[in-house]
């Protein structure tokens, strides 16, 4: 059976909740690249998982689950070059203190792996300014539906030639492949970091003083936090006439995005009734927990893409260029 198979290759258990399924936890690249050369050749689903704290879009059913939580490790780091190399399955708290530790940083928090942190592409506080996730990936180690371990990209934003696979699978929630190992850019640590009181009409001003993000908050009442960071000098002399807060905390069992035009996050969530919504200004990006029914919200002409307690039509359908990239990086579709 081809249980027993995979069990010579990496250590394996049985999924809870099945007697099929089964968790494989490979410790190599060649161990990675054995199991999908199995899972191909015996037609199975295989289903990239880390942490499985974060999983985004409805539950998916796999034959194998390949975890990459033995495959851990920060394997290089430049303070000259900004950048450091990491495998997926590290936490990325791990690979934040390693940074810390050397001056550096990287402007996200992120409760899982760096995988999953480079899969799920989500933005954070900073993406006004500072992006995406996939905007600090300056290439990767990865593994095709084919079995074809990829170098990509390399250790400087320099990088223009070829294709740019690493970027193409960040945000696609590991279905064009996995990520191995990942070249992160990195930035000089914040002496501090001062989440700033502003009113909606100041939101251009706090820019204009150097506001890297913008957060729109909203439970019973709207709060708008800008936030500033750098040295403690700065950020003093930036922000005297704004008052610190307490940055408020939002969870759900139903969570859900919005995604709408950039700088229009705060209108398009305006009638949406939920018990809180964070929207990120500049990134297009609004998260709502424990909102009304999505099919309503989708009638009405928005955007929703289901992230947690999302049972059906969570995701939308494949657009035409990445079931181009399907079709290359994972013919025979295994990757699920």
């Amino acid at each position: 059976m081809w249980v027993d198979d995979l069990e010579k290759i990496a250590p394996i258990k049985i999924m809870e909740d099945s007697r099929v399924s089964v968790i494989v936890e490979p410790a190599t690249a060649e161990e990675f690249r054995d199991v999908v050369n199995l899972v191909r050749e015996r037609g199975l689903k295989v289903h990239v998982v880390g942490t499985r704290q974060n999983h985004v879009g409805e539950k998916v059913s796999a034959d194998v689950y390949l975890s990459t939580l033995r495959y851990t490790g920060v394997l290089e780091s430049s303070i000259g070059d900004l950048y450091a190399i990491v495998r997926s399955g590290t936490p990325f708290r791990e690979l934040l203190e390693v940074l810390r530790r050397e001056g550096l940083w990287i402007p996200f928090v992120h409760e899982g792996s760096v995988g999953g942190f480079a899969s799920l592409n989500l933005p954070f506080h900073f993406s006004l300014f500072h992006g995406y996730p996939r905007d600090w990936l300056l290439g990767a180690r990865v593994l095709t539906g084919l079995g074809e371990v990829i170098k990509t990209g390399s250790k400087t934003p320099k990088f223009s030639s070829g294709y740019k696979i690493w970027k193409a699978m960040s945000g696609a929630l590991g279905r064009l492949g996995v990520y191995l190992d990942v070249i992160v850019r990195a930035i000089p640590l914040p002496e501090e970091i001062f989440p700033a009181e502003i009113k909606p009409e100041q939101i251009n001003e706090a820019i204009l003083r150097g506001a890297v993000g913008v957060t729109v908050y909203k439970k019973e009442n709207e709060q708008m936090i800008a936030w500033f960071l750098g040295h403690s000098s700065y950020v003093k002399r930036v922000t005297k006439d704004y008052r610190q807060v307490e940055v408020p905390e939002c969870s759900g069992e139903r969570v859900y995005s919005i995604i709408s035009t950039r700088g229009l996050e705060r209108e398009s969530v305006k009638e949406v009734k939920a018990e809180c919504i964070v929207s990120y200004y500049g990134s297009g990006y609004s998260r709502v927990y424990n909102g009304e029914d999505m099919d309503k919200l989708r009638e009405r002409g928005l955007k929703v893409l289901g992230e947690k307690g999302c049972e059906v039509e969570c995701l939308p359908k494949p657009t035409q260029s990445f079931l181009r990239l399907k079709s290359a990086l994972d013919p025979k579709g295994i990757f699920v």
